[in-house]
């Protein structure tokens, strides 16, 4: 496999450098989350949803798969640090990382602490490298030298320095969780839902989905069913809105497509929806944020928690209530796609049905 050439191109920009480091180290620690929530979860379905408050005698088997799903857990803020750092500075940045998530989890300072122990430990690393040492300690330098004093350096930093407001806005974000009244939670909630479903998969929906899976990592599990439950409304009300418009508005490529994004829906996969938004943005994207957020609201109200962060109908039972999620899932579908067949434009006369037509923009 012939290597990439590199020389030449183009540097990238520290914030676009720092960008891709963290979503590089979330995409290595979604699956951690998943597996530890999900197993969690089936604990939960066999011994009770509070089942993390009767752990005093593991005495069952479902107290053992919960403490197999708690342990998986404690490995997601190290993640997250030894990832970001190893997207930034490779592998001699994967043990220091590991540490500072680590000394985060011992700090409580949670996924935002993992975060930036990630990053300082991807700095320095990086100065480290840059070090000109003895040709006789280039083979120990990655091995020994920078982990221990990448290390000691990063951890000193964070206990003395970054650890101490860290621990107070994790505090004050959990405070502020905490006493919410139902008109902010089900702002919150619409938020998130707005988000999730504003442009499936892109940047502003990589931002709600950090936020609640961050809050997910540290205990809050309500925010993460307002995320997944948004997130599964819109390409089934797209899906209802081809239905209901018929062919008067929606081309026969348009309604065999939404097929597909009823499955997609189901396993809470979003990108069905972009070529519609590609081809009716402003319309697509009002009705689709607007069937997210008003689940994503009632979500945050109800106080339904989610301990999966993915998986759509298979993570459902694990819901602390099902029939709950189910429930605002199709209210939230409905409502996008009642709306959006009112808004779509009906085709012109001469409409021709074309794959080309499908997946342009209308004019």
């Amino acid at each position: 496999m012939a290597k990439i050439e590199r020389k030449g191109t183009k540097k990238k920009s520290q914030a676009t450098f720092l960008k891709d480091s963290i979503m590089t180290g979330i995409s290595y620690m979604i699956p951690v989350i998943v597996g530890g929530g999900v197993v969690q979860a089936i604990a939960k379905m066999m011994g009770g949803y509070d089942i993390g408050n009767h752990m005093a005698e593991v005495d069952s088997l479902a107290k053992v798969i919960f403490l197999v799903g708690s342990s998986i857990m404690g490995f997601v803020v190290p993640a997250i640090a030894g990832f970001v750092a190893y997207a930034m500075a490779d592998k001699p940045g994967i043990a220091p990382g590991l540490a500072m998530g680590a000394l985060a989890n011992s700090m409580n300072t949670g996924f935002v602490g993992g975060l930036v122990g990630g990053i300082l430990v991807g700095y320095l690393v990086i100065g480290f490298k840059k070090i000109k040492v003895p040709k006789a300690l280039d083979g120990i330098m990655p091995i020994m030298i920078i982990p221990v004093f990448v290390t000691l350096i990063a951890g000193l930093l964070m206990w003395y320095v970054f650890g101490i407001p860290i621990q107070w806005f994790m505090g004050a974000l959990t405070n502020m969780l905490t006493s919410l009244n139902t008109g902010s939670k089900f702002l919150l909630g619409a938020v998130i839902g707005a988000m999730i479903t504003a442009d499936h998969g892109g940047p502003i929906n990589k931002t709600a989905a950090l936020f609640s899976n961050g809050l997910n990592a540290d205990g809050f599990l309500i925010p993460t069913s307002a995320k997944m439950c948004a997130g599964m409304t819109a390409p089934l009300g797209i899906a209802i809105a081809t239905f209901l418009g018929g062919k008067k508005k929606f081309s026969d490529g348009e309604r065999e497509q939404a097929k597909s994004l009823i499955l997609l829906s189901t396993v809470y996969v979003q990108e069905g929806v972009i070529p519609f938004l590609m081809k009716d943005p402003i319309r697509v994207m009002a009705s689709c944020m607007t069937g997210g957020a008003i689940t994503g609201g009632l979500c945050m109200i109800s106080a339904l928690e989610s301990p999966a962060v993915h998986g759509g109908m298979f993570v459902i039972p694990m819901m602390s209530n099902p029939l709950m999620f189910v429930g605002y899932w199709f209210l939230g579908a409905t409502i996008t796609g009642v709306l959006y067949a009112f808004l779509r434009k009906p085709l012109p006369e001469d409409y021709e049905d074309s794959e080309d037509n499908f997946i342009s923009t209308l004019g």
